[in-house]
């Protein structure tokens, strides 16, 4: 019993660890040992129509603190309009979002003043909650912040960072954050979204319309200009959110000031928000109503082995309803997964994701607020789970690196808006000219294929074809506005080998000024049924006392408390939770191997799995392992996380395409790594290691 408790112990810790280090469950496994967890969704409502006397709440912010609350904020609307007067208020849940303390008032109005654009942001090592919001008349602002080191409980005074936007050289008198929530990067720096215009009294094409940053390198003691993106009238971007992409390199999402119904407005900054690309339009949106929107990372990012997935939030009419949730598997550049989460009426969302992987969009109906809860099994029907990934396989080809042959000039141009910052472009001169791609496939199958090109005034007209068969309908890369597209042509049959992607130039679209053709890259793309999970053939409970030899199948301990060797040969697996094993492990030639919430005494050898090899994490809790681990010689996807061990731990000659993962352990003994490919990782999470960390190893 005694051991039971510290095993708890350390996995209550190591919950707290992850959340306080800002490692999430998004892309481990769901815990093994138990039967899958049901598709989730459900919603809640955060304040009802007419609550505290309100006519509306508007303006959702979400985020999760580093405590596990879920902390929401809105503007309390005392008159509907957006200049009439509203308070700011907050609520804080402490279930995941299944229930909602009562409201807090953060500003209240008076005088009626009007209180607006309430942004969160959470320092994930200090815990502390900013939030972010403005005051304004309509023609002038004032930009605010508080701050709070209990968990949003109570707040600060209220600090002025308005003047910094004196600096800015745009003539701009209003000023507003977010709104929704800002973001912290992978090496702590805070940065904040902030929208700027002139007077609304000004037509509006003359309000000038842009986007800044501010951002602090201090954990937010101070707070600095970043970066402002020059107004274009031709995008005139205010309500945004930022996203960190997996190359660290982060991308402004921002809708239309003006009401036009296109897409979103996107900007890229390769320098932590210093300086930004060009606007541009997103090409994988349908036209809709211009309405903020939110989005967050699911999983993967900069330093992590997972897998990228980005949510997106947004309204896909061109009125204000059909709030739709959208996955993308590229950091952003295109979205294959989406459902609509409220059909009918709704309006402006923000996303937070729980430790668990639990997805929360706190979104408008209005006067109602309301938070759906759901996993992304439920999102892509069951096409994704955390526990299984989604199935795809990715082979990305850079044009710009690829063997290219044209019919005409062929250059290689530097563009901070294509993906790695170069694209190729062909100056056709005509019909017929053509810009060639040879493909090396690796694998025989079926594919999307996806093409990213640049659309802009002076592209003609293009079809695509492979291997001399036209697919796909011509594509007009002409707009008046600069775009970035993502062409797919479904289900293409590929063998393995050489294959060549031709774009023909066929004419000129109505907004042609030219026959140009470019491509910023080539992707293609397959998603395979996920597995079913291997089902217990034999399963140990309560007690046993002698050796447990298994050959071919897999072997369950559920509660156990074992006492002698466990050995596991030939196939099948070997699936532990919350048991007890006094004695060796010895798994070879397996396919699924996961300990979880597990005390073990005595050896724990892997070798030669061949599916995944789970010990610890968060959906899957870690384990006391008092002895020597070793993981070796597996095509396994290998994830160790947070556990404690007491001996040496060895990863070695793992070879699955992601590599392994051995985060936020505490090791005493050392730590060594050898002949993986790829090397293993740490999501950015180190172990506390007592002896040694060796080859592969070092420094994780």
């Amino acid at each position: 019993m005694i051991i039971a408790s510290s095993r708890r112990a350390l996995a209550t810790a190591i919950v707290l660890l992850m959340a306080i280090t800002g490692v999430s469950a998004a892309g481990l496994p769901a815990r093994a040992g138990a039967e899958p967890v049901p598709k989730l969704f459900e919603r809640v409502t955060v304040w009802a129509a007419g609550e505290n006397g309100m006519e509306a709440h508007r303006i959702p912010g979400i985020a999760v603190t580093t405590q596990g609350t879920v902390l929401a904020v809105s503007e309390a609307r005392i008159g509907i309009g957006d200049r009439a007067s509203h308070e700011l208020v907050y609520k804080r849940s402490l279930d995941g979002g299944r229930t909602w303390l009562s409201t807090g008032i953060i500003e209240p109005a008076p005088n009626g003043e009007s209180w607006l654009n309430p942004t969160l942001l959470v320092e994930r090592e200090t815990g502390r909650i900013f939030l972010f919001y403005n005051i304004s008349d309509g023609v002038t602002s004032e930009v605010f912040y508080r701050s709070s080191d209990d968990d949003g409980v109570s707040w600060s005074d209220r600090v002025n960072v308005t003047p910094m936007f004196d600096e800015l050289p745009y003539g701009w008198t209003s000023h507003s954050p977010g709104p929704g929530h800002a973001i912290q990067l992978a090496d702590g720096r805070l940065l904040l979204q902030v929208w700027h215009r002139k007077s609304v009294e000004l037509p509006v094409g003359e309000r000038d319309y842009g986007i800044s940053t501010i951002y602090s390198d201090d954990q937010g003691t101070t707070w600095h200009n970043g970066g402002a993106i020059a107004p274009d009238p031709a995008y005139p971007i205010n309500e945004s959110r930022l996203m960190e992409r997996s190359d660290g390199s982060i991308v402004v999402i921002g809708r239309f000031a003006t009401g036009t119904p296109l897409s979103r407005i996107v900007s890229v900054s390769h320098d932590q928000g210093m300086t930004w690309s060009p606007f541009y339009l997103h090409g994988s949106f349908r036209p809709a109503v211009a309405a903020d929107a939110g989005m967050a990372r699911l999983s993967g990012g900069p330093a992590s082995a997972d897998i990228s997935r980005v949510l997106f939030s947004r309204l896909d009419n061109r009125a204000r309803r059909d709030l739709t949730v959208a996955l993308s598997y590229d950091d952003g550049d295109s979205f294959p997964r989406e459902k609509v989460i409220q059909a009918g009426s709704a309006g402006y969302s923000d996303i937070a994701v729980l430790g668990d992987g639990t997805v929360l969009v706190l979104y408008e109906v209005i006067p109602e607020i309301v938070v759906a809860r759901f996993d992304v099994e439920w999102l892509t029907g069951g096409q994704d789970s955390l526990e299984a990934g989604p199935g795809l396989t990715r082979h990305l080809i850079e044009a710009e690196d690829a063997d290219v042959a044209g019919s005409a000039p062929v250059s290689v141009a530097e563009d901070p808006n294509a993906h790695g910052g170069q694209r190729v472009d062909l100056a056709a001169g005509g019909a017929g000219d053509h810009l060639e791609v040879t493909l090396d496939v690796p694998d025989a199958g079926a594919y999307d294929v996806h093409l990213r090109m640049p659309t802009q005034p002076d592209r003609g007209t293009v079809q695509v074809s492979i291997d001399g068969v036209d697919l796909g309908d011509v594509v007009d890369a002409a707009t008046e506005r600069r775009g970035y597209p993502e062409i797919t042509i479904p289900d293409v049959s590929l063998s393995a080998g050489q294959h060549v992607v031709r774009l023909t130039v066929v004419g000129q679209g109505p907004l042609s000024t030219g026959f140009g053709v470019g491509l910023d890259y080539v992707s293609l793309t397959r998603f395979d049924p996920p597995a079913p999970r291997p089902a217990c053939e034999q399963t140990v409970s309560g007690t046993h006392t002698g050796p447990l030899t298994v050959t071919g199948r897999m072997l369950c301990l559920d509660g156990a408390t074992v006492t002698g060797p466990v050995t596991v040969t030939g196939g099948g697996g070997l699936r532990v939770t919350d048991s007890v094993i006094h004695g060796p492990v010895r798994v070879t030639g397996t396919e699924d191997v996961s300990v979880c919430d597990t005390d073990l005494t005595g050896p724990l050898s892997i070798t030669d799995a061949t599916e995944t090899v789970i010990l610890g994490g968060v959906a899957c809790a870690p384990n006391v392992l008092r002895g020597p681990v070793a993981v070796q010689d597996s095509a396994a996807l290998v994830r160790i996380v947070g556990n404690e061990v007491w001996g040496p731990l060895r990863v070695s000659g793992t070879t699955a395409r992601t590599a392994a993962v051995l985060a936020a352990n505490r090791v005493h003994g050392p730590l060594a790594c050898s002949g993986n490919a790829p090397a293993p990782g740490n999501d950015g999470h180190p172990n506390s290691v007592t002896g040694p960390s060796q080859g592969q190893c070092a420094g994780l």
